[in-house]
């Protein structure tokens, strides 16, 4: 067994730095401060060409005017990135060519804006500072059981040579660029400490735990000297550029191959880059991460910790959850793999994709345990991510459903118009299922309440009453408690989407048809790529994005692509002393 080596130096001096209040680039503004003429609501930051400020929104310092700041001046700074744990996993599997699991082990991310890698707060804690430790130990362990596939010592060689050459290999995917003499002697330092009295292998397996405790592993740094230093734009170096591109697009440090695109000027301008996109994201491993933004941005991602009553829903079991986590994967892949890519089909699709355990909830026959694509009855009404019984049931109660939660979503992640939170002093406990015999009529004590409740629950509410003809699981009914649902709705305070509808199936094709849905989309896609909230200073970056997005005809592929075009991807802000 090879002892117990914790790289603290470095390591610690770069969990200060991510744990600190410190911008890669100086200290960020102030977001959502102040208010913008007829911006929708901001979120944290400029919710840019999404228009419609709705009752009780509020924009963000700039307003509409924001989208008038091309060319870019400045670049929004970025706290330092670490990894999340998705991005640990999933590098620590390409890496390593093993089985992750030890890495459940890490502790979960905070969520921000509805997604888990809002580089504000992916702090690291003391927790966070052993279990690194500990998976390191344990990835390590796994990876030298297949020694001659990851670190082979030809005839002829010597063990020390091999390390050598080890380092060398291994520790430019593990740092995502060529190492340093200072690199290689700190991973020969831990490959000697585990070498001696003990053997190559030990050694070796040291030698990874090194670099996974490494600042250089656990953070996406961005380094490099800009050649003027009184520059407000820095580009990016061609192996941070490959970083970036990885981990937008496959959730994982980059492999050798886009490695060797770097340091041969396969990365030096923004029609190569494109071009290397729409390569990786033909690549399976792209099917994991672009899977995982749309985990996060539906909600999806919470049917880990998402609780239904048994009383309410026998039928609910862990089998039915996890054939609701497998679907919208299996859904979206489907859409951006197979599909035509369209945002309009991911929001008015009737297909689905469903197994054994899920058939019930649809009315339809399915057996097996792998996700199988059917269309659905017709009858229903379903459209897309809509009417997904893991979306519907993230967005519902344990005991019922949530006209304010469903409501809300669309509000705020299809048409980025914020809700401000409740007053302190308000109950909101949901009305007992017992009070009335349908939503409709419970929820109806908003409107009765008055105040300041009135205004944010009728941005809410009139949208979250279209779902009912699906209950807390997502199965379909027409009645509830013997009593006829009516699912009319009706939208205001938006840009382009204002009227009435009729159930889920109308509502979806507003949105598909919406111009400021497909700008919000492509906001939810600069968060989730920037790793914050847009502010000021993104407002080119933003209008290139949804312009590109619009022109594409709602492709979802392309606007990953675009995303790599945009000066926000492309330079960093300047590090402050």
């Amino acid at each position: 067994m090879p002892p117990r080596v914790v790289f603290s130096a470095p390591f610690l001096a770069l969990l200060t730095l991510g744990a600190c209040a410190g911008q890669v680039g100086g200290t960020s503004g102030n977001p959502g401060a102040g208010a913008g003429p007829g911006t929708g609501a901001g979120g944290g930051g400029a919710i840019v060409g999404t228009g419609g400020a709705g009752a009780g929104t509020a924009g963000a310092a700039g307003g509409a005017d924001v989208l008038a700041s091309c060319p870019t001046m400045q670049i929004t700074p970025t706290p330092l990135r670490r990894l999340t744990k998705f991005e640990y996993t999933n590098t620590a599997r390409n890496l390593l060519g093993i089985d992750p699991t030890a890495a459940s082990d890490l502790p979960a991310d905070e969520v921000t804006d509805g997604f888990n890698n809002n580089a504000g707060v992916l702090t690291v804690s003391s927790l966070h500072a052993e279990k690194y430790v500990l998976v390191s130990e344990a990835l390590a362990k796994a990876a030298v059981k297949n020694l001659t596939t990851l670190a082979p010592c030809a005839a002829g060689k010597t063990e020390d040579t091999c390390a050598t050459d080890f380092a060398q290999s291994f520790g430019r995917r593990a740092f995502r660029r060529p190492v340093t003499d200072q690199d290689r002697q700190i991973l020969m330092t831990a490959y000697t400490a585990g070498r001696t009295g003990g053997s190559y292998s030990e050694g070796i397996e040291v030698m990874i735990r090194a670099a996974l405790q490494s600042a250089n592993f656990l953070y996406r740094l961005e380094t490099t000297a800009p050649a003027n230093a009184s520059v407000a734009l820095v580009p990016l170096s061609p192996y941070e550029m490959a970083s970036r591109l990885s981990f937008l697009i496959w959730g994982s440090g980059p492999d050798d191959a886009l490695l060797d695109a770097a340091g041969n000027g396969g990365l030096a301008d923004k029609a190569a880059v494109a071009a290397k996109a729409r390569t990786m994201l033909a690549d399976p491993k792209a099917r994991v991460a672009i899977t995982d933004f749309y985990n996060q941005w539906i909600g999806t991602s919470r049917l880990d910790i998402m609780t239904k009553s048994t009383t309410q829903f026998p039928s609910y079991s862990d089998a039915v959850r996890d054939a609701m986590k497998a679907e919208t994967p299996a859904f979206v892949e489907y859409v951006l793999w197979t599909g035509d890519r369209k945002l309009e089909t991911l929001l008015t699709s009737q297909m689905g994709f469903v197994s054994s355990a899920l058939a019930p909830t649809y009315g339809v026959t399915v057996s097996g345990t792998t996700p199988q694509m059917v269309t659905l009855p017709a009858s229903q009404g379903r459209a897309g991510i809509l009417t997904q019984a893991g979306f519907l049931a993230v967005q519902a109660h344990p005991d019922q459903t949530s006209p304010v939660l469903r409501g809300k979503f669309v509000r705020t992640k299809l048409m980025c118009q914020n809700i401000p939170p409740p007053p302190m002093d308000v109950d909101i406990t949901p009305p007992s299922i017992t009070s009335a015999p349908t939503a409709r009529e419970r929820f109806a004590a908003h409107e009765s309440a008055g105040g300041s409740c009135v205004s944010c629950h009728q941005m809410m509410d009139p949208i979250g009453l279209a779902f009912e003809t699906f209950d807390a699981v997502g199965k379909y009914r027409t009645t509830e408690n013997g009593a006829n649902i009516d699912v009319s709705g009706a939208i205001v305070g938006s840009r382009d989407l204002d009227g009435s509808f009729n159930g889920v199936r109308e509502l979806a094709g507003k949105l598909a048809a919406s111009d400021q849905v497909r700008d919000c989309v492509a906001t939810q896609w600069f968060r989730y790529s920037a790793g914050r909230t847009e502010e000021v200073p993104d407002g080119c970056s933003l209008t290139t994005l949804q312009d590109a997005f619009g022109a594409s005809g709602g492709d979802l592929g392309e606007l990953v692509v675009a995303m790599t075009q945009t000066d926000a991807f492309w330079y960093r802000a300047p590090i402050s002393p």
